[in-house]
């Protein structure tokens, strides 16, 4: 089991280093979602014979953080951001002194 543990986790860790295409998320918020994706899973198989609901609740968006961290793409970060996200620059700077 320690094996498959271990190729699992390899398996993460050289995806999040990969950057993807259309990637949106930033490597720290990959890392974070991959380890709170964990965590709410595992809540979630714990809680599933006691409260099925809510175990499968916590199955879903465990899973879910997990694949947006692995994949690096978040599809609800996108529609948020809009497709035309515009940058602000800054076109001249007036001082006043008195």
């Amino acid at each position: 089991m320690s094996n498959l543990l271990t190729f699992a986790f390899d398996k993460i860790k050289s995806k999040i280093e990969d950057d993807c295409i259309e990637e949106n998320i930033g490597t720290s918020e990959r890392v974070l979602s991959v380890i709170a994706g964990g965590f709410i899973l595992g809540m979630g198989v714990k809680k599933l014979f006691k409260s099925p609901l809510t175990g499968f609740s916590g199955l879903t968006l465990g899973g879910a953080l997990i694949y947006r961290g692995v994949t690096g793409h978040c599809d609800v970060k996108k529609a948020l951001e809009g497709n035309d996200v515009k940058k602000v620059e800054v076109i001249e700077h007036r001082y006043f002194v008195k």
